[in-house]
């Protein structure tokens, strides 16, 4: 059973330039938004990302994992954040069309449960235009907040080959909105690389940085 999940696993990664890859955030997803891609039950991704900021205070780098307990089910945690430690992270799938030549998926979740004031709530609509293209849309709100809005997301991700793949996106209202850019590119069917700018505009507290990381997936026996 388990080399049939590894070979299955090996040829979709082989047939897409587009894989599920956690964001900043720990979740998988873009870089601060997550998306409706997942990893499938026993899937396990885990890594780190580095960050150089002028902003006073940041931690100087981030680790993060995520397991798929069940099927359309992902639980994670990201950890090294300023003051309360370790969060949790869980996101479920609504609708996935994976038999379609352009499918459409749909996911909800959490971000940061554990967090005493910093717990969103997400809805993200995925869309594959092809296999080295896909576009990303949702709503994420801080249920914690004193006074609770939406926020937008935006994202894209362009696979150049099946090693390499550009991402973008953008998260915010109103007039304050976070565009952030990057590159991935996979060392390995195991191992890949990341690096990041994070608030392009600098339009957030926290401003503009630099993120570089590694992340690795595979499958628990």
């Amino acid at each position: 059973m388990n080399k049939i999940l590894r070979f299955g696993l090996l040829v979709g990664m082989m047939t897409s330039c587009l894989w599920a890859v956690p964001s900043v955030m720990g979740v998988n997803g873009l870089i601060n938004m997550p998306t409706a891609y997942s990893i499938n039950p026993k899937e396990v991704d885990l890594g780190f990302n580095l960050v150089s900021s002028s902003t006073p205070g940041l931690p100087n780098w981030k680790y993060y994992s995520n397991l798929g307990v069940f099927d359309g089910v992902e639980l994670g945690f990201v950890g090294n954040n300023l003051t309360e430690g370790v969060f949790i992270n869980l996101k479920f799938f609504m609708i996935s069309d994976k038999n379609s030549i352009s499918p459409l998926r749909i996911a909800g979740g959490f971000t940061n449960i554990s967090s005493h004031s910093n717990t969103d709530l997400y809805l993200v609509l995925s869309k594959s235009f092809s296999k080295q293209v896909a576009g990303h849309f949702g709503f994420t709100s801080n249920v914690r907040a004193s006074n609770i809005k939406a926020d937008v997301m935006f994202g894209m991700e362009m696979g150049l080959n099946p090693d390499t793949s550009l991402v973008a996106d953008m998260v915010g209202a109103d007039n304050t909105w976070n565009l952030s850019a990057g590159i991935r590119y996979k060392l390995s069917n195991e191992f890949q690389v990341n690096a990041y700018i994070n608030d392009l505009g600098n339009n957030t507290p926290n401003k503009a940085s630099l993120l570089i990381g590694m992340s690795w997936f595979g499958l628990l026996q």
